[in-house]
């Protein structure tokens, strides 16, 4: 009988790298396509579970090819221009920043810079500074989420021991008893603990305030997080995220005003 988990694992360590993927792009265009792929389904938490170091994924030139071809996916699809040489600087200084990450991180956070979700760093007309400027918010973005992947692995491997009912549930829970006790003409209702509990109701009401405080990569976080699951509170994610940008529009025209 053949060892099928055998064959899956031979299987999975098959698979090509991303780095493997664009090696294989002769010209742009077929690279451009890869890179535009692999974005689809990529996310930092894949990065993390998946990615392969840079430092081991072969020399440091073979390496900086791939590179090139990241940042120059960037630079065509936001209609960017830069020479050659400073293509080859910017793709050497990345290097070096990300040899202990992946290129799956470099491919998220150029994605990441493109639709906004890693804020603004210090404003600067240098292209190179600008991009290097946004290493430190993508890798502080990085480790937040790997701190949050922990969190969730150690409540994996040690379930909290069940607790009783906190006593803001506890009252709760006897005020809707005494509410069903109390004879009044209307259909039959059943409640529960756990509908009780799990209601989203006060968390929809303070999250336009709530979501003030959040920070900017917390705020992309959960957008990303009630997407699917929570149209009303995505929405109202959606609308503080817009309006931190047209703040700091607004803060940008009149500081530029007062400097006229």
């Amino acid at each position: 009988m053949p060892n099928t988990s055998k064959q899956l694992t031979t299987s999975k360590q098959a698979q090509p790298t991303t780095l493997m993927i664009l090696k294989q792009c002769s010209d742009k265009k077929k690279a451009f396509n890869e890179i535009a792929k692999i974005e689809q389904s990529l996310t930092v938490t894949e990065s993390l579970k998946n990615g392969e170091l840079l430092a081991s994924q072969g020399s440091k030139i073979d390496i900086i090819v791939e590179i090139i071809k990241i940042i120059e996916f960037y630079l065509e699809v936001t209609g960017k221009k830069l020479e050659n040489y400073q293509i080859r600087i910017l793709a050497g200084d990345l290097y070096k920043k990300f040899i202990h990450d992946t290129l799956e991180d470099l491919i998220l956070m150029f994605q990441m810079i493109r639709t906004g979700d890693l804020g603004k760093p210090h404003y600067t007309d240098n292209f190179h500074e600008k991009i290097m400027s946004y290493v430190p918010l993508f890798f502080d973005f990085k480790s937040a989420e790997r701190e949050r992947l922990i969190k969730v692995r150690k409540r994996k491997q040690n379930p909290p021991e069940p607790q009783g009912m906190s006593d803001e549930a506890y009252e709760k829970f006897t005020e809707l008893q005494n509410r069903i006790s109390t004879p009044v003409k209307k259909s039959k209702e059943v409640f529960s603990v756990k509908s009780i509990l799990s209601s989203v109701d006060n968390y929809l009401d303070s999250l336009p305030e709530s979501c003030k405080k959040l920070s900017d990569s917390d705020l992309s976080y959960e957008i990303k997080r009630t997407e699917y699951n929570n149209k009303t509170a995505w929405e109202i994610l959606l609308q503080e995220k817009e309006r931190r940008k047209n703040d700091k529009s607004n803060s940008k025209r009149k500081d530029n005003k007062d400097e006229d």
